[in-house]
């Protein structure tokens, strides 16, 4: 059985046990720049350098800034202050940015870190050794400014002279002195001026009032001749503010402070390139063996400068970067526009279709009622036919057969008198038949209707209809034009015909209503009965009330039922005399 005591020493070490194999997994990396922290160039490696080491590698990165132009201590003293500072630790790589720090390292860093690789960057190709150090490499560059002449030279053919701006700091004095010697090649077309140990305020009068075909080539100015201290990428939009010639410059922290731009070093690539070569380095634990690489400049240019001093991007060279762009309003509301323009075309399209739809439906329509309203004629036609048949020919054999039956009733009394009252009852009913007959005729086609106009016509039915059911059927005309068009007279009389047959044979009223006026070249006619009504909500009322709108249609009428349960039925039609309905009365 394990004692309490043993079973806390157990624990501990087993939470311990995670802590230290984790501090043994971790990579020391000590990263000596020549500047100072708040500087641009300085931030921008940063952000490059973590992007890369940050999601794979754990470790530890110390960051020591020499500071040389503002503090200007020995290499031996700093060379003890690191000593001492980081007696113990043990570095995985050791990385130098900028070339104070490169003689600083080939003088002490084998001293210092031995056997620790270390890793060279921003310098002067020209200022490296032939042979480097054993597990030692680097990231070279050539200077710029000479590449950035050729761009400014290439958007503006027509320059004569060239002011480069620099500092009076070591620094600014080194890339004066390389710019300088890069520029020799042009001395030939160019004339050249340095403008290099003036104090600041005198600088920006000078570039004040530059000659015409000129250009400035900012270097960078790190200290003035009277001693001030400054950020590079400060000074830059004074320098641009206070030129009258375009700037150019050669640094990524310029780009975006007032120069047109030109081959630009950007601080966050040499970060990212730094990063992966450091990785490298990580994974083999050597440097020895890796070629020195470069860290290459691109065009870049800033749009607003190019607008401001008149400079075509035609000239630009390829794979040119612009920044800065002010997009057009097309650019800006492009999809805008677009999708607009797009959902325009559409509703246009939509109604296009919605209006090639309506005009068949029109057209239909026009021919479902030119076919209905032939329908109608040719019925109307029918029953004129039917009602001469009736009328001219089965009416007059049935008035023979009467006569014949009266004769022969004559005979049989004197004879017969036994078979005289079944021959009068045979004789009563050829009379109702012939009655019914010549009713039915005149149903069919009314005679007086076209004689006599719809009024008659209407009294006419309407008593007929009241004798053979017993009912009483009131008919009111007021202000109907005469004579009415002979298409809506009988278009209403058939109407009144399906209306009362209607009201007779389902509301079950004694009275009957028909109210006909004309006014304003309006004919309206309501029937009116007292008896069960119906639900008009409810569908399937029957072929009466279709007919009798389908007849209305042909005169650009209208019909409305009004009932209800136990409250009586109204039906209401309607017709304008004008207009439409004028070149419809014509067209019939």
């Amino acid at each position: 059985m394990i004692s309490g005591r043993w079973l806390r020493v157990f624990l501990a070490s087993a939470l311990l046990l995670p802590v230290s194999l984790i501090a043994q997994n971790t990579r020391k990396i000590l990263v000596l720049q020549e500047g100072y922290s708040s500087q641009p160039g300085s931030v921008r490696f940063a952000e490059g350098l973590h992007e890369v080491l940050d999601p794979g590698v754990q470790k530890q990165i110390f960051d020591e800034y020499f500071d040389q132009d503002r503090l200007s201590e020995s290499s031996a003293l700093v060379a003890d202050t690191l000593r001492k500072k980081y007696n113990g630790t043990k570095f995985d790589v050791v990385i130098g940015v900028g070339n104070p720090v490169l003689a600083f390292l080939l003088s002490h860093g084998a001293e210092l870190w031995p056997g620790t690789p270390e890793v060279f960057i921003f310098v002067d190709h020209r200022l490296l050794p032939a042979q480097l150090p054993p597990n030692t490499t680097a990231i070279a560059y050539a200077d710029p400014s000479a590449s950035t002449l050729e761009l400014a030279l290439q958007l503006m053919p027509k320059t004569k002279r060239v002011f480069y701006v620099g500092g009076s700091s070591p620094s600014d004095t080194a890339r004066s002195a390389s710019a300088e010697q890069d520029f020799k090649r042009f001395a030939d077309k160019i004339e050249f001026t340095y403008l290099s140990n003036l104090p600041l305020a005198e600088l920006l009068e000078r570039i004040s009032r530059l000659p015409d075909d000129s250009i400035v080539i900012y270097g960078g100015m790190e200290q003035d001749a009277s001693g001030h201290v400054f950020i590079a990428a400060r000074v830059c939009p004074l320098i641009a503010a206070a030129s009258n010639a375009p700037v150019y410059g050669s640094y990524g922290t310029f780009v975006g402070c007032g120069i047109v731009g030109g081959r630009v070093l950007d601080f966050k690539d040499l970060g990212t390139q730094t990063g992966r070569l450091a990785m490298k380095i990580l994974e083999r634990g050597t440097a020895s063996g890796l070629p020195v690489e470069n860290w290459q400049s691109r065009p870049v240019v800033d749009w607003r400068q190019l607008q401001r001093w008149g400079i075509s991007e035609k000239r630009l060279p390829a794979g040119a970067i612009v920044r800065f762009r002010i997009p057009s309003a097309w650019e800006r509301y492009r999809w805008y526009v677009v999708t607009g323009l797009s959902a325009i075309i559409a509703l246009l399209t939509l109604v296009i279709v919605l209006t090639f739809e309506v005009q068949k439906r029109r057209l239909a329509n026009l021919e479902v009622k030119e076919l209905s309203g032939r329908l109608i004629h040719a019925s109307e036609e029918e029953r004129k036919r039917i009602a001469r048949e009736l009328h001219d020919d089965i009416s007059q054999r049935l008035a023979i057969v009467a006569i014949e039956i009266e004769l022969l009733v004559r005979d049989v009394v004197l004879h017969q008198p036994e078979i005289s009252a079944s021959l009068q009852q045979t004789l009563r009913q050829l009379h109702e038949i012939i009655e019914d007959t010549h009713n039915l005729s005149h149903e069919l086609h009314s005679a007086r209707l076209q004689i006599l106009g719809l009024e008659e016509a209407l009294n006419e039915f309407s008593q007929q209809l009241a004798r053979q059911h017993a009912l009483e059927i009131e008919v009111a005309v007021n202000s109907v034009p005469s004579p009415l068009p002979e298409v809506v007279a009988f278009v209403f009389y058939r109407v009144a015909q399906e209306a009362l047959q209607n009201s007779v044979k389902h509301s079950g009223s004694n009275r009957i209503e028909v109210r006909l006026t004309g006014g304003d070249h309006t004919l309206v006619m309501k029937i009116r009965d007292y008896g069960s009504g119906f639900d008009t909500s409810l569908p399937g009322r029957g072929l009466g009330l279709a007919t009798m709108r389908e007849r209305l249609k042909l005169v650009k009428g209208n019909l409305v039922v009004r009932s209800e349960p136990g409250g009586g039925t109204e039906i209401i039609a309607e017709a304008r005399l004008e207009g439409a309905i004028k070149r419809a009365i014509s067209a019939a």
